[in-house]
């Protein structure tokens, strides 16, 4: 018998948490489609010293940082988070064997009809309690 094998890359289980990095944009104001106003972040309009450092990093140079800056004072400027795709480091690849206990194929009408009925009957007692608690709650 032959053996079969694939190779599938899973993401690290104990690095969950979600990264982000902050994204500058002008607001194109609120009739457009604004990436800024989506993610919840409220237009800003003051500019401090700090924030034209910002327009500087981002931009990349003064020149262009003015003229981002002052088309930014029409409709505003957004700083907010975007959430980053996991970094390659926090992938494992792993090798899985197929065996015939990985093997699915679709149930026929009666399995399903049978697996329906299982359920309702499991069921059937959970939803006469809570029937019973809301007619108390009704005639209450």
């Amino acid at each position: 018998m032959s053996r079969r094998v694939y190779r599938q890359r899973r993401a690290h289980p104990r690095r969950t948490y979600p990264r982000y990095e902050y994204q500058l944009a002008l607001c194109p104001g609120p009739e457009e489609d604004c990436a800024g106003c989506a993610a919840g972040d409220v237009a800003r309009f003051d500019f401090e010293r700090d924030d034209v450092e910002l327009f500087v990093h981002h931009f990349g140079g003064l020149l262009e940082a003015n003229r981002q800056l002052w088309r930014s004072t029409l409709h505003g400027w957004h700083w907010y988070p975007v959430q980053q795709p996991r970094p390659d480091t926090d992938y494992r690849t792993y090798e899985v064997e197929v065996t015939e206990l990985c093997a699915r194929r679709a149930l026929t009408a009666d399995e399903l009809a049978e697996a329906e009925r299982q359920a309702h009957v499991f069921l059937a007692p959970f939803v006469a309690r809570i029937q019973a608690a809301r007619d108390r709650l009704n005639t209450s």
